[in-house]
């Protein structure tokens, strides 16, 4: 009987993928590929290409689970990692070259630490450090992570939803291990309460790092030094009129031509039901929408540009955004959605306007587990669900056809 039934929901599955064009456009998602995992769900996802593979790893309560990838968008399962105390979930998942190594790095939310393990030469893992929480650091409830490069040494900005939260950074040994430099209590200013989306641009040879805050409803803008020091420049808050900023989540950005912009998505309080997550309950909806800010030289951020929810667009709840292509005159991105069960495809054009393309009705719902991958020309979304009852990871491929 469980496999009838595992059988039927792969089936449904299938059939619920119903992909919609909104303007006069062909660029649609077409599912390539679903695999099982061994986690109870998936709440992060990256992928990585070490010598000329590609591997992706999904993270959730259990393990993280490692997959190839190939040029047609089919996953192969090669292992799994289990995690520092056996807890997770694995959140903020990231992974970069630092000194010559491949690494990835995982914020074990309830494990209150970091992970960093060395990427193998076959995509598997080998932890080499921990780092956890102490009361000079914000790693508690550890949520989101960020590697800045400078000039000479390479650093990982932390945050997450600690109740009291504030922003670290370590500096990055050849070795993975982390060595504390700066943390930063939040304040009434800054928006560090529930760091769940960071971003980083670089302009005229500055370094600017971008945060949102999911308690605190805005975002902020801090000047990274070389040392990894850090400053506050500009802070924006949300209010009852044109700015969609309650439950900041997602962040991310794009150059174009000369502009910069910070692209920032939110799932609104409203969402939530559990009783005493939201530390406000005193909030306003007035409806959802994601935000473009133009940067200006000093690394501020200015309100440009908000595309507004509607009866044709899918951005109810948007947990996770992620740039699928870009040229000197547009970029690509796709809004992944918990409450509407979707990925919207949009299309932000170099004067900073955000246009939506299409969307996919995926059949399951999206919290954070969304990354985009390019192998040669071809351009594929991998995402999981955080429901329990699914327990997969999905692939898809962006084609200008449809199957």
């Amino acid at each position: 009987m469980s496999i009838i039934k595992n059988y039927t929901l792969i089936g449904l599955l299938f059939l619920s993928s119903l992909c919609f064009a909104q303007v006069n456009n062909k660029l649609m998602l077409n599912k390539t590929d679903i695999k099982d995992i061994s986690a109870n769900n998936t709440v992060s996802v990256t992928s990585y290409e070490k010598g000329g593979n590609h591997y992706v790893y999904a993270g959730g309560f259990g393990d993280v689970d490692i997959f190839s990838l190939n040029k047609e968008g089919k996953l192969k399962p090669i292992g799994t990692q289990e995690l520092y105390l056996k807890k997770g979930p694995a959140r903020g998942m990231i992974a970069d070259k630092i000194e010559g190594s491949d690494f990835l790095f995982v914020a074990n939310k309830y494990g209150n630490a970091i992970e960093v393990f060395k990427i193998l030469t076959d995509g598997l893992l080998e932890r080499v450090s921990i780092t956890e929480d102490t009361d000079s650091t914000y790693l508690g409830t550890a949520i989101t992570l960020q590697v800045v490069h400078m000039k000479t040494s390479s650093y990982l900005f932390a945050g997450g939803l600690e109740e009291t939260p504030g922003l670290s950074c370590f500096q990055i040994n050849g070795d993975g291990k982390l060595t504390h430099i700066q943390s930063i209590k939040d304040n009434d200013k800054i928006h560090t309460d529930g760091i769940i989306g960071m971003f980083t641009h670089k302009i005229n040879g500055n370094t600017f790092l971008y945060t949102g805050g999911f308690h605190d409803n805005g975002v902020s803008s801090f000047k990274v030094y070389e040392n990894g020091t850090f400053k506050n420049i500009n802070n924006i808050d949300d209010n009852e009129t044109d700015r969609y900023l309650t439950g900041a989540y997602p962040v991310t950005g794009v150059k174009l031509g000369r502009n910069h912009y910070i692209i920032v998505g939110h799932r609104h309080h409203k969402y939530y039901k559990r009783a005493g997550f939201i530390k406000n309950t005193d909030f306003v909806y007035h409806g959802d929408g994601v935000s473009i800010f133009k940067i200006n030289k000093k690394g501020e951020l200015l309100p440009h540009f908000v595309l507004k929810n509607d009866e044709n667009t899918k951005l109810s709840g948007q947990t996770r955004i992620e740039i699928l292509s870009v040229n000197k005159r547009e970029a690509v991105l796709a809004v992944a959605t918990r409450d509407d069960a979707s990925i919207q495809l949009c299309k932000l054009n170099k004067k900073g306007i955000l246009q939506p393309l299409s969307y996919c009705e995926t059949g399951f719902s999206i919290y954070y587990g969304l990354k985009s991958h390019q192998i040669g020309d071809n351009h594929f979304l991998i995402a999981g669900s955080n429901s329990f009852d699914f327990k997969k990871l999905v692939t898809y491929k962006v084609s200008n056809e449809t199957h």
